[in-house]
């Protein structure tokens, strides 16, 4: 049976008015059930300031291990009003910002994370639904090689990274560069003019490696006899060929003046040379006479032919009887004197005389080994060749006697698992772009991936951006825990 309030009776419309008691019903019990869903939908002040304040510090302190201090944080949270998702247990997103903290080992990181659907299904563990995030390293704080390089990083117009170092003379000790050099040649002095260079397998015009080549340095060879001259150095597989000419003059001053102790002078006459002097002859005593000789390549000597005998007023023929008297007072060897050896391919080539003194012709071409060329160049060893006519000089490291060189690597870098790979597509040196790979297979490079903070089950690193000022890596996953600590750092650790 229903109990119905008494009614006051019809309004004029035909409805039931409402008794007494129900309307002390309505407005009692409607404050009631209306103020809680007010809490929950609009704005109340004082509270959701609280609430977030709390929420708050129960992130911030989540991110640092017990007893040490929190990192600096920015917080912000988003999906609506605080009140509902605290009494859910669920907190709808987090926006996350770090801006100096320390990952991985690296100092002056900056993180930032997109957290979505927290909760903390039991203490020291937060359950994160899905999340985005990236840690930016600036430029300066990137992590040095083992070598203890310090390398300068920065952006290349094409979004690459670039890594600019001076490299030491162990990194280059297997580094072959070959010059191929002209041999201009002036006089006595050889100028070996660099023409280009082969490095890292790819051939490069000389003069835009100066640095490499040291310039040209002009070499002083060693003096000839007068007259004679150098006529060509030619590089070939087997040596330097040598081409020497030109005739070795010895002028009259220079002849003895005392030949089997009688005093001689000389004349030249008609293209022979009269060596006069005074003889005591049997029947006919101490009388002047001139023995006129004809220079003659004997092997390897020059010998003074005779061919008459001035002396009593006439000129007598070798074989006449007074020139043989006169000549058989002679000793044959004041007659020859022997040449000075000349190198394997050339020989002496012919004899004459005339007013400027005996001249004796020179010309061949020797075969000077490349043993002969220093064997230690800049402090570098040193090997040579002939190619098209050229010199080639290969020398193995880095020169010895300059500031190194820098060199830029270039390259894109990747997510190897969880390693940083800094691989380098493009090496330049001296600059000129070399594909790294001939590059790196005869220099010793030090490591280009380094490892990356470990990360819980489900996050994974995604991605990473050359930015104008450092790297940003993208971190991306679902349904990830993380304990406390582990936010902003590797844990904590008992």
């Amino acid at each position: 049976m229903a109990v119905f309030p008494r009614s006051e009776g019809s309004t004029g419309n035909g409805r039931r008015r409402l008794g007494r008691r129900t309307r002390w019903l309505v407005c009692v019990l409607a404050p009631l059930v209306v103020l809680p869903l007010a809490m929950l939908v609009l704005p109340v002040p004082g509270l959701d300031g609280y609430l977030t304040r709390m929420a708050t510090e129960r992130v911030t302190s989540g991110l640092a291990c017990p007893g040490q201090p929190a990192p600096s944080a920015r917080i912000r949270f988003t999906g609506g009003r605080l009140l509902p998702q605290l009494l859910r247990g669920r907190l709808s997103g987090i926006e996350l910002s770090l801006p100096d903290v320390t990952i991985g080992g690296v100092r002056h990181a900056a993180f930032t994370a997109t957290l979505r659907d927290v909760s903390q299904p039991r203490p020291d563990t937060t359950h994160v639904g899905s999340m985005d995030a990236s840690i930016t390293i600036g430029f300066a704080n990137m992590p040095s090689p083992p070598d203890g390089s310090s390398p300068t990083y920065g952006r290349s117009p094409d979004g690459s990274l670039t890594i600019e170092v001076v490299p030491s003379p162990e990194v280059a000790r297997n580094v072959k560069a070959t010059m191929f050099l002209r041999l201009d040649l002036r006089g006595n002095t050889l100028t070996p003019v660099p023409q280009r260079l082969l490095l890292f397998g790819h051939m490069v015009p000389a003069a835009q490696v100066a640095t490499l080549t040291g310039g040209v340095r002009p070499q002083t060879l060693p003096p000839l006899p007068g007259g004679v001259s150098y006529r060509s150095i030619t590089p070939a597989k087997d040596g330097l060929h040598v081409a020497l000419g030109g005739a070795a003059t010895t002028p009259l001053s220079e002849l003895p003046t005392t030949v089997n102790g009688q005093t001689v002078s000389y004349d030249v006459e008609n293209g022979l040379l009269g060596i006069s002097s005074k003889r005591d002859l049997p029947l006919l005593g101490s009388i002047p006479l001139t023995i006129v000789t004809e220079p003659r390549l004997d092997g390897g000597a020059l010998t003074l032919v005779p061919r008459s005998v001035k002396v009593l007023g006439g000129n007598h023929p070798a074989d006449d009887p007074i020139a043989k008297i006169v000549l058989s007072q002679a000793r044959k060897e004041d007659f020859t004197r022997p040449l000075p050896a000349l190198p394997s391919g050339v020989r002496y080539l012919s004899a004459s005389v005339d007013s400027a003194g005996i001249k004796v012709g020179i010309g061949g071409v020797t075969v000077e080994p490349f043993s002969v060329l220093p064997a230690t160049v800049d402090g570098r060893a040193t090997t040579y060749g002939a190619a098209d006519g050229l010199l080639t000089a290969t020398a193995t490291g880095a020169p010895g006697n300059g500031p190194p060189a820098p060199i830029t690597l270039s390259t894109r870098p990747s997510i190897i698992g969880n390693a940083l790979d800094l691989t380098p597509l493009e090496i330049r040196m001296f600059g000129l772009p070399f594909p790294a790979r001939d590059v790196l297979a005869e220099v010793k490079t030090t490591v280009s991936t380094y490892p990356l903070q470990p990360l819980p089950a489900h996050l994974a690193y995604t991605g990473v951006e050359v930015l104008p000022k450092g790297l940003r890596i993208s971190l991306s996953g679902r349904n990830v825990d993380f304990g406390r600590g582990m936010l902003a750092g590797t844990g904590c650790h008992p």
